[in-house]
């Protein structure tokens, strides 16, 4: 090895070592510096409005009630992430207004930002009443999605429903409760008696 002159080997080493312990401290000093900047803040997912007993009145054209939903507490979350409801009780009205149609209740609830589509979660009651003029019924399921301005719903969990005539169960369902329609989509099982003359 050829050395510059006035340079040995010794100085040649030291120069080295040097140059060496200066990258180490280098990167030393970055990764210490990356671990001590701040984490991004995390954004708060805290209600920033809290209503407690609510109760919203939806009317039609015609200035009719259509639907109204009601619960004990309801919490506004931030950006555009929705809203929650605690025990949500959600009725549907016949055009007249007056009408009792549906009933649906859940043990909690959230509604999308844009009010397109609700989720009621746990354990979930629906009711046709009589005053509808058709067959009352109990559908008793869990976790279902709720378009409230097509009044559709769907579930894919077990669900049985009770009419006075009988009784069936199925796992998942999809309903058009202003049609009167059920489709069942699978395991479906049930007894019917019809009315007796």
């Amino acid at each position: 090895m050829i050395l510059p002159p006035g340079i040995t080997l010794r100085g040649a080493l030291s120069l080295t070592g040097l140059a060496l312990l200066a990258g180490l401290s280098y990167g030393l000093l970055r990764w210490v510096e990356s671990e001590l900047r701040q984490p991004a803040p995390v954004e708060s997912q805290a209600p920033v409005l809290i209503i407690e007993q609510f109760r919203a009145v939806r009317l039609n054209v015609a200035g009719l009630r259509e639907s109204v939903i009601a619960a004990p507490r309801l919490a506004q979350l931030p950006n555009n992430l929705g809203t929650r409801i605690e025990q949500p009780a959600l009725d549907w009205y016949q055009p007249d207004g007056r009408t009792h149609k549906w009933r649906l209740q859940a043990e909690q609830g959230w509604v999308s930002a844009d009010q397109q589509s609700v989720r009621l979660e746990g354990e979930v009651t629906m009711v046709r009443t009589a005053d509808s003029g058709q067959t009352p019924m109990t559908i008793t399921t869990r976790d279902v999605l709720v378009r409230p301005d097509e009044r559709y719903v769907e579930t894919a969990a077990p669900t049985r429903a009770v009419t006075p005539q009988g009784e069936f169960r199925a796992v998942g369902v999809r309903a058009w409760l202003d049609e009167e329609r059920l489709e069942l989509l699978s395991e479906v099982r049930g007894t019917h008696e019809p009315p007796k003359p």
